[in-house]
């Protein structure tokens, strides 16, 4: 059953906002990390496109790892913000 997020404020003022003050602060973190994650994805193609002799760089491999561990804690962010919402 769905309440009323009017009356849930009502109800528990402090609970209510606490709980929209941390998905605002999830939600800042992800905007955040998707900042870094678009700088190292175009770092990642200017490189890619400048090309390289036999293997990747380490620099090169470094920022894709990264790039991948930025969209597991953009999806950790994103069921972060769905748990607070949801409670």
């Amino acid at each position: 059953m769905t309440t009323n997020p009017f009356i849930e404020l009502f109800h528990d003022p402090v609970g209510s906002l606490t709980a929209v003050a941390y998905a605002l602060v999830l939600l800042a973190a992800l905007v955040a990390t998707w900042y870094a994650l678009g700088r190292n994805l175009l770092t990642l193609y200017g490189e890619y496109q400048n090309g390289w002799i036999a293997l990747p760089p380490a620099a090169y491999t470094a920022r894709v790892i990264g790039a991948l561990l930025i969209v597991a804690i953009d999806l950790l962010l994103i069921a972060g913000i769905i748990g607070v919402l949801s409670a």
